[in-house]
């Protein structure tokens, strides 16, 4: 038992180091979001299932971006500070039998642009029907500052089954309200900005500062499939997960720190598939997941040089 007990304050230990590594990282940034927002906590990974068995849990994620892995990193938009690496810890909560309480923090950025803040609250309420387990899962955005009258919000359905004694089957559908700020550092050609020649071409590229707020709705869909291989609920997982949307984005330019020029609205229309595979190890006191995301379908609105999504690679630890 003390060996056991040892060993749960070394991994809380680490998953702090991991977090102040993760905002010392982060903490400098003024995090940029798009319509569609980078790090997610719902619909990966998500089940109808109570994942621990006291009163409380604490899961930390930690992703990484690698530049150009599967895919091009050009592009001529980019977003200011945006990190490569993305630290996320979440604290759940036993209201009762069948209620969970849920708080996420993100530790590279919010909605809000600041580092190391609550980014949702969510309320969880379980079901077992059947042979089968369901949840409903209603959460919002703390960060949002209600100017627009109406908070960032998502509401998500869920259910479990096991198919067999070794597959199980995880499904979730929900709709989202998105209300999320952003910011852009763009890049300006010379020649573009004087046609004429008046510019010398040794001259280096200029830049300019892009902000703007993004209102909208969002669906959300994931499906997974899981081969369980030891009596814990240990498996090897692979699940498709979509997201998408339809929104109006508003732009301005800022210069010298204070907002001005014409605001510009685009109606902007998108969203990608992924196939999202790893394992899960399942222990009484802990779970452990290592993970890979791969975007395998985009499309955007037309007209626009849109960031794209990224393969990430991450893990997942939970202590129960």
């Amino acid at each position: 038992m003390t060996a056991h007990l040892t060993f749960r304050r070394r991994i809380r230990g680490l998953l702090l180091l991991a977090v102040v590594a993760g905002w010392s990282i982060a903490g400098t940034y003024a995090w940029a979001q798009r319509p569609i927002q980078t790090f997610d906590p719902f619909y990966q990974g998500e089940s109808a299932v109570r994942s621990f068995f006291d009163a409380y849990a604490v899961t930390a994620e930690l992703t990484y971006r690698p530049p150009g892995l599967l895919q091009s990193d050009q592009s001529s938009v980019s977003n200011i500070g945006a990190s490569s690496l993305g630290v996320n810890m979440r604290l759940d909560y036993q209201l009762s039998r069948r209620l969970d309480l849920g708080f996420f923090v993100d530790a590279t950025g919010n909605a809000s642009g600041r580092s190391l803040d609550l980014s949702w609250v969510s309320l969880k309420y379980f079901k077992r029907l059947e042979g089968m387990d369901y949840a409903i899962r209603f959460a919002i955005d703390p960060s949002s500052d209600g100017r627009s009258g109406f908070p960032q919000a998502d509401l998500g359905f869920l259910y479990t089954a096991l198919l067999s004694p070794t597959v199980s089957q995880d499904f979730g559908i929900g709709i989202r309200r998105v209300q999320i700020g952003f910011q852009e550092l763009i890049q300006i050609d010379p020649s573009l900005v004087d046609p004429g020649g008046a510019v010398e071409p040794a001259q280096d590229s200029s830049t300019e500062i892009i902000r703007g707020r993004t209102q909208g709705w969002e669906v959300h869909m994931s499906w997974s499939h899981n081969i369980l291989f030891d009596p814990a609920g240990s498996n090897l997982f692979i699940a498709f997960i979509g997201e998408g949307g339809n929104y109006d984005l508003v732009e301005w330019k800022v210069d010298q720190g204070a907002d001005q020029g014409e605001r510009s609205v685009t109606d902007y229309t998108g969203g990608v598939l992924w196939i999202r595979s790893g394992l899960e190890i399942e222990r009484p006191g802990y779970r452990f997941a290592p993970f890979i995301s791969v975007p395998f379908k985009q499309w955007a609105t037309p007209g626009g040089d849109w960031p794209r999504s990224r393969a990430r690679v991450g893990l997942r630890l939970m202590l129960r």
